[in-house]
């Protein structure tokens, strides 16, 4: 359902099935508010002693029939015109800034009319029916909360009974209080209304163990639910904002406080200063959903003075405003140390966030700890000998890498053609490099390295379930650490992140369905144990469209005000010169690797199915903007590479060793038992699977920046190979990407910038 928008009071509905108690906790949720200094407004409905309600009343006498001859959408009619003849009144008390409170409204429609409904996407229908009715056409307020309490039918019939005579009718039950299966299906549609629509709808169950629940206990568990959503009582500071009839006003005191918070007072358009807090300006920001008003205004009336003061703050705004939108708003920074490189590809598996991580290509990692030992992670469960022998062959592995790392450095430098006088810092880095990169395929995938990580509230607590559901003990207890330390400064936004019918029962969905899928596919999908002759290690495995000038009419749709179906009639009639000139005008001038194509070449896509090494992989998984990313268990079946650098030094014996007691030490962990942590034993040079699908505007980024001369040679040669697979079926689209294998041009770049001048002139 769509979100509230408007009014500056909050609307808050009791609903729940007959028999279940609304009146009473209406009442006592009305008295507690007033009781705390807020301002109430009370509506019930229907409203029997209103002209409004006459046509209600009549239908639940039957006079009109039984429920199921009036029908859902006839009898929902009657009940959304009593809402509409008491909504300006509704209006004016939100505008006022009062709290609305209603004992029942549209959710009671929905609930039961709702059961006239077999299918559950007929039933869904009505209920987007029904919403655009009563908030749309008819432009009644929207709650901001509805909170439905729930008792089982069987139990509410008889609380039915128990109640006092009602002027609407003189029989002991109306037509829907009578039929218990009626009552039945109310339940749950109501349970179904608060799974849909989680944000309107929340569910008070009323019932435990068979017994239903006292009144205070329902009443204190409603009132926790209500107190975070309130306002503080006279918030309102006289000295920074006025208020008259014509709403809110900053004075010059407020002008000054705000200059401190942001960079303009006056202007459509500014940004945050540091005096607010991030997550203050986050919850201020959610507020704007909800609130009519400048921000600026919103920000002296409820958060100034406020932050920190109030530890409600963040609470209140996620509750009444959506935990969604705040999440989004909020960023963190977050390190990992001691990551396994096995484990840094599950904290990078995010889309949305930022990582940085130590570079094998700068970073010699022969460095030993305090204790003397290298850098890479030990599982903690392995037993005595196995543990003896992981750590023995590992230390053996970086001795060699370190040998090799150093002796290549040497290699590289004595055979510079650069003269001594040149040879600077940054002389010394580059070469350095050369030797990393050469070096980098000999490191175990469990040596540890940094990651730092920047994402906002809701990346985060995905990247701490999907940790938590992982079968890698490391990624659990990472995952575990990761939900400790940032409840320490974002606690609000990761609540719900570990409990167990929420966070919890994603990370079960999480494990259980890999676990299924696992065992399927190991009875059903036969294994291959290495690369024959007939495997490609660039398989374009799909792509779309299979004729790249059927996306000319994609380019023309925003230029155009037909239908694409029209469009693409009338550019499948052009002529091939015509369609050409528009895809080549389309891809515009570019003059460098930045300027990239419109959004209309996303809808095309390419599926490639790769084996390299782990180390290239590494490098390529950094572009998260594609559309399926998977990878298959580390092993060194699948072989590895020897650099041309390694050879020329004359270091081939010595790097080939560490294949050698790698492939022995992978065998000894699944001899063992342990499959899983084998792959820590494989080196970055060690060939993997992998595959991933990306759009041709994410190509033109990928296959120009990871070509460059200045990149890995083992990437550039992978996506060259890619790039040239492209070429054969979208030629097109292949030769607009100028910048492939290619450094940028300096007499691009002035050019670039003489069509900027030109631009600024006619723009004059």
């Amino acid at each position: 359902m769509p979100s509230k928008t408007g009014g500056e009071g909050l609307f808050i509905v009791i609903e729940g099935t007959d028999g279940s108690g609304k009146g009473t906790q209406f009442k006592l949720l009305k008295q507690r508010l007033e009781r705390e200094g807020h301002d109430v407004a009370t509506f019930d409905f229907p409203q029997y002693e209103e002209n409004s309600s006459f046509f209600v009343k009549e239908y639940l006498n039957g006079k009109y029939g039984t429920a199921e001859q009036v029908g859902p959408y006839t009898g929902s009619l009657f009940y959304a015109l009593d809402r509409y003849q008491a909504s300006s009144d509704i209006k004016k008390a939100l505008k006022a800034g009062k709290i609305v409170l209603c004992n029942r409204f549209t959710g009671s429609n929905m609930g039961h009319q709702g059961t006239k409904f077999s299918h559950p996407e007929e039933r869904r229908g009505y209920f987007i029916w029904l919403d655009n009715l009563e908030f749309e056409m008819l432009g009644i307020p929207r709650p901001d909360k509805n909170f439905v309490l729930r008792v089982p039918a069987e139990i509410a019939q008889k609380l039915v009974d128990q109640k006092e005579e009602r002027t609407y009718t003189d029989k002991k039950r109306d037509i829907h209080e009578a039929d218990l299966k009626h009552l039945q299906t109310a339940v749950e549609v109501y349970d179904d209304l608060c799974e849909l629509f989680p944000k309107d709808f929340e569910r008070i169950d009323c019932v435990r163990d068979g017994q239903l629940l006292d009144i205070d206990t329902v009443h204190k568990m409603i009132w926790e639910k209500v107190q975070p959503m309130l306002k503080p009582v006279n918030t309102l500071n006289e000295e920074l904002l006025i208020k008259d009839d014509d709403g809110y006003k900053i004075t010059d005191a407020g002008k000054q406080y705000l200059s401190n918070v942001v960079t303009n007072t006056n202007s459509s358009v500014y940004a945050f200063n540091e005096e607010l807090s991030p997550v203050t300006i986050a919850a201020a920001m959610a507020r704007l959903s909800r609130r009519g008003d400048d921000m600026r205004i919103t920000i002296l009336d409820e958060f100034i003075e406020k932050a920190g003061k109030d530890e409600n703050l963040l609470k209140r705004v996620i509750t009444a405003y959506g935990d969604d939108s705040v999440q989004q708003l909020v960023g963190q920074h977050v390190v990992v140390e001691n990551a396994s490189n096995l484990l840094t590809k599950k904290l990078e598996w995010g889309r949305l966030a930022s990582y940085l991580e130590q570079s094998t290509r700068y970073i010699y990692f022969d460095q030993k700890d305090s204790q003397g030992k290298y850098r890479y992670h030990i599982p903690k469960y392995l037993d005595t000998e196995t543990k003896d022998k992981y750590i023995a062959k590992i230390d053996k592995i970086f001795d060699i890498y370190s040998d090799i790392v150093h002796k290549l450095t040497a290699y590289v430098r004595s055979n510079s053609s650069v003269s001594k006088n040149q040879q600077d810092t940054a002389w010394k880095s580059a070469t350095r490099a050369q030797a990393c990169d050469a070096a980098r395929p000999l490191l175990p995938v469990a040596t540890t390295s940094t990651v730092g990580i920047y994402a906002s509230g809701q990346a985060l607590e995905s990247l701490i379930m999907h940790l938590m559901s992982d079968k890698l003990p490391e990624a659990q207890k990472v995952g575990k650490q990761l939900l400790d330390e940032l409840r320490k400064v974002i606690p609000t936004f990761l609540e719900r992140a570990d409990k167990p019918e929420r966070g919890g029962a994603t990370i079960a969905y999480r494990a259980n369905t890999y676990k299924a899928v696992s065992k399927l596919a190991n009875e059903l999908v036969s294994q291959s144990y290495g690369i024959s002759d007939k495997t490609s290690e660039v398989t374009l495995s799909s792509y779309w469209p299979r004729n790249e000038l059927d996306l000319v009419a994609d380019m023309v749709y925003e230029h155009s005000n037909a239908p694409l179906e029209e469009i693409q009639q009338q550019v499948n009639e052009m002529p091939y010169q015509k369609r050409l000139e528009i895809f080549n005008s389309y891809m515009g001038e570019r003059l460098n690797r930045r300027h990239r194509p419109g959004r209309a070449l996303e809808k095309a896509h390419y599926s490639w199915d790769l084996v390299c090494d782990y180390g290239i992989f590494r490098d390529l998984q950094r572009h998260r903007i594609v559309d399926d990313l998977e990878w298959q268990y580390l092993s060194p079946r699948l072989g590895f590479d020897v650099p041309d650098l390694v050879e020329q030094a004359n270091l081939t014996d010595e790097f080939e060793q560490c294949f050698e007691i790698s492939l022995s030490l992978y065998s000894d962990l699944q001899k063992a038992g342990y499959d899983l942590e084998a792959q820590y034993a494989t080196l970055l040079g060690h060939k993997m699977r992998w595959k991933v699908t990306y759009n041709a505007r994410e190509a033109f980024h990928l296959h120009e920046l990871r070509t460059t001369p200045q990149g890995h040679p083992g990437y550039r040669k992978l996506v060259k190979q890619m790039h040239d697979k492209l070429a054969e079926v979208h030629p097109v689209i292949a030769d607009a990407m100028i910048f492939v294998n290619k450094d940028e041009d300096p007499e691009l770049t002035r050019l670039a910038a003489e069509r900027y001048t030109q631009f600024k002139l006619n723009s004059i």
